[in-house]
């Protein structure tokens, strides 16, 4: 009998820039509005509806900071969604066993080795960018279509046994 297993793992990431430069756009829609309602003769309709449609754009993307990756492992397959706001989740990435080249640290020399040899290797970067937790952060190296791919998690230890069970001689030191 084969021994399944499961593991999952939640890691809150940073606000993303696009959410920020939203929150941006609300804000200075509603300076705009605002100021031309009250300082320009014969805009103050119109200046209105641009501040109530920039307090509208701020409040959408006010309500989407809160961002999560969730990793779930079931054998020798990942699954990573992006968990936004605790309301929406959504797949964004999938491999298996079978992809993986190898898996390494962040900043190790097979790493180094990989980007020498082709420098165009697309990075998907799905941990929180915090630089305490470094050292949880491991790159799979991934052979898509005959193109490496890095994809960089933030592995806590329960999904680190469970790579070195499903992941056996894929882990480079």
């Amino acid at each position: 009998m084969l021994n399944d297993g499961y593991a999952e793992h939640i890691v809150k990431a940073k606000t993303p820039a696009s959410v920020t430069c939203g929150m941006a756009a609300g804000i200075v829609l509603m300076i705009a509005g605002l100021g031309a309602a009250m300082f320009v003769q014969g805009f103050g309709s119109i200046g209105f509806l641009v501040a109530i449609a920039g307090a509208v754009v701020f409040g959408i993307f006010v309500s989407r900071r809160e961002t999560e990756y969730e990793y779930i492992m079931v054998n020798e397959d990942i699954d990573i969604a992006r968990i936004i706001a605790k309301k929406s989740r959504k797949k964004i990435m999938s491999f298996s066993n079978a992809d993986v080249k190898f898996i390494a640290k962040e900043g190790c020399i097979y790493l180094d080795n990989e980007l020498q040899q082709d420098s165009s290797i697309k990075t998907r970067d799905f941990t929180s960018g915090n630089k305490q937790n470094q050292d949880g952060v491991y790159v799979f190296v991934l052979n898509k279509n005959g193109k490496a791919e890095f994809v960089k998690l933030e592995l806590s230890d329960r999904t680190i046994d469970h790579v070195n069970n499903f992941f056996r001689g894929k882990y480079k030191e």
